[in-house]
């Protein structure tokens, strides 16, 4: 049996056909390849980067420029890695020119009957004062173009421009691991960072109510082995938009079980100045801090009381900071203009988002003291997971 290859040629004629058939093949196996479809947004992103590069093309640096076309095509390979030039979403060519070129980008030409845009640079070719060939060839490519409408040779260079421009391109584009966050379905950077945090498994992301970039843009501080209360204090800040404050060494009472409490004729427990205890509990300062955030207006502070979205990201946030060492709360500052007068109905929340007294709030105030971790176990809710 004949293969498409076999029959992309017959009898002199081009089998269009097989060669489709070819095409396809190729892009289902080539590497990188993306699986989603432009979106009309994408669409009509693309539509309107053409139209401005058409207008002012020297506006554009080269390896920007192809970034933004390669993350408005996420249905094809990455630039630099097609295996045919049906893959790719454009052309790249050098226009022969003996002047030092004040931009990197000539023109965008319009699609021709059978092929894409081709994308015209003066840099990175084989012409030009900084290319390897004799000026003698630049002068010579350019006046069979300009006087005699022949550009055969500058075609010909241009089949190599193409390549060696998307494989330059591709070496700069490896070498920056964000750009890969451009395609998100093709993308290796989140898992990169992620390692670094301990976070670089697929299982061990998503698994909580904090996006795994916004900890990843934290990686700074989670990667240190010592955490300290300004690296909390600063990752708070930083993703609830709001004053963040840490008080350490925050005072409660632990409850003594009843079989190490002080009695009276028992065996141990109770020789005084040693192990004798006065009471049913024990006053500790040394495993809780409080958080302290704002002042804040209305609408933060509503969505850090349960059960907002906010209140469950700052639970998981602490949790995966610090771990299971450490007991902790947060006092919530809701700011002098925001305090609402009490009354009856509406949005008011007794004991959270109710003051009592004549008139505007004259002070910002701090009165709410929250234990998510209680109230979490109170609700039912799973486990925050520690890092």
């Amino acid at each position: 049996m004949s293969t498409p290859e076999q029959n992309l040629f017959t009898s002199g004629s081009v089998n269009l056909d097989a060669g489709a058939a070819i095409d396809k093949a190729a892009n289902a196996a080539a590497d990188g390849a993306a699986q989603d479809l432009p979106t009309q947004k994408q669409a009509e992103a693309l539509a309107a980067l053409w139209q401005a590069l058409e207008e002012k093309p020297y506006e554009y640096d080269l390896f920007a420029l192809l970034r933004r076309i390669e993350s408005l095509h996420p249905h094809l390979p990455r630039l630099g890695r097609a295996k045919r030039p049906s893959q790719e979403p454009l052309r790249l060519g050098q226009e022969p020119s003996s002047m030092f070129a004040p931009s990197t980008i000539l023109r965008l030409d319009p699609p021709k009957r059978r092929g894409g845009r081709k994308l015209v640079i003066h840099s990175f070719g084989l012409f030009g004062p900084n290319g390897p060939l004799p000026l003698v060839l630049t002068e010579h490519a350019r006046e069979r173009a300009i006087h005699h409408g022949d550009r055969t040779l500058i075609e010909f260079a241009d089949l190599f421009h193409h390549r060696l421009t998307l494989l330059f391109y591709r070496a700069w584009a490896d070498a920056q691991s964000t750009v890969s966050l451009d395609r998100p379905g093709d993308e290796k950077f989140t898992r990169h960072a992620a390692s670094t945090i301990a976070y670089g498994l697929a299982a061990t992301r998503g698994r909580d109510a904090v996006p795994d970039h916004a900890r990843l843009n934290h990686a700074g501080h989670l990667v240190r082995q010592t955490r300290n209360a300004e690296g909390l204090a600063r990752i708070l800040a930083n993703f609830f938009r709001v004053p963040a404050a840490i008080e350490e060494f925050v005072g409660r009472w632990l409850p003594l079980p009843r079989d190490q409490r002080t009695r009276l004729n028992a065996n141990r427990g109770a020789q005084l100045g040693v192990d004798a205890v006065a009471g049913a509990a024990v006053w500790d300062r040394q495993h809780r801090f409080r958080v302290r955030l704002g002042p804040m207006p209305r609408p933060a502070y509503d969505d850090l009381l349960p059960p907002g979205t906010s209140h469950r990201q700052l639970l998981d946030w602490v949790r995966s900071y610090i771990g299971i060492e450490l007991d902790w709360d947060v006092r919530l500052v809701l700011r002098r203009i925001d305090v609402p007068q009490a009354r009856l109905g509406g949005d008011t929340r007794l004991g959270w988002t109710t003051w009592l007294g004549p008139g505007a709030a004259e002070r910002d105030r701090g009165d709410l003291v929250l234990d998510p971790e209680r109230i979490r176990a109170e609700r039912g809710e799973p486990a925050a997971v520690a890092a």
